[in-house]
């Protein structure tokens, strides 16, 4: 098959999310309303604390970081949740399509989204309370960018293959993995002040790493970014191919019909 033929199939699943979303009023709340409320009410809470600088650049950017996670994470799940909500899927898989174009197109669209809510958070946030989100330079902003949308295909596609698996009450999947991930991956504080435990858990997720490069440029200890890259690159191809085996299991067991009745 010619790469066009495969590119089209991926920009037909953005075009997909672009078509329901910009019929649904509320997916601008997502991407301007819960953005701007989350920045603001960090840095406020920094304001009544009277904290410095430091602590201001350590919260901002994982309020922002939160922010771009989860705008994108819920584009990559959408492309499956608007099917089961519709009793649509059995169609999305009657067509030429295989799973990681749905993913890959709904997780471009999810990028411009997630581009778009940066550069106003960016904005806002140089405005209200003088931090300079790009004054690590470009490079560290467009990696750290990276990690964060490799972390959101990663979650989408969790809730992807839950969907597929367990039916219509794994959706609730969209909306609190982002939670766990903020909990162990150092949102709002460094992973040394968790459990042993869950340190070990946050040593196994990418974004941690990401976080811990950015921040570095602020002053916050060091960090190992390739270690999250190639955790990101080795958690997105298993999840293509777990993905892969969701859609066929679904097939064979009758799950695609049941979701679409």
């Amino acid at each position: 098959m010619s790469w066009q033929g495969e590119l089209n199939k991926v920009l037909a699943a953005a075009y997909k999310n672009w078509i329901i979303s910009k019929r649904n009023v509320f997916t601008l709340f997502e991407l301007v309303f819960w953005p701007l409320i989350s920045l603001l009410s960090i840095g406020l809470m920094t304001r009544f604390l009277e904290v410095g600088q430091a602590p201001l650049s350590f919260l901002l950017v994982g309020a922002i970081g939160l922010t771009i996670l989860q705008i994108c994470q819920i584009d990559v799940a959408y492309v499956l949740l608007f099917d089961m909500w519709s009793k649509s899927l059995k169609n999305t898989f009657l067509t030429p399509v295989r799973g990681y174009h749905l993913v890959l197109g709904a997780l471009l669209f999810g990028i411009i989204r997630g581009s778009v809510a940066f550069a106003m958070l960016v904005v806002i946030s140089r405005l209200a309370f003088g931090f300079d989100y790009l004054a690590g330079g470009l490079i560290t902003v467009v990696i750290f960018l990276a990690g964060v949308y490799a972390a959101a295909a990663m979650i989408g596609m969790v809730v992807c293959i839950s969907i597929l698996i367990f039916g219509q009450k794994a959706d609730v999947a969209a909306w609190s993995l982002s939670g766990v991930i903020m909990l162990v991956s150092g949102i709002y504080y460094p992973v040394d002040v968790l459990p042993p435990a869950l340190q070990a858990v946050a040593a196994c997720v990418p974004l941690t790493y990401f976080l811990e490069f950015y921040r570095s440029s602020f002053g916050y200890g060091g960090h190992s970014v390739m270690t999250g890259a190639a955790l990101a690159v080795f958690y997105l191809l298993v999840g293509m191919v777990a993905l892969e085996m969701a859609i066929d299991r679904a097939r064979r067991n009758g799950n695609l019909l049941r979701l679409s009745e």
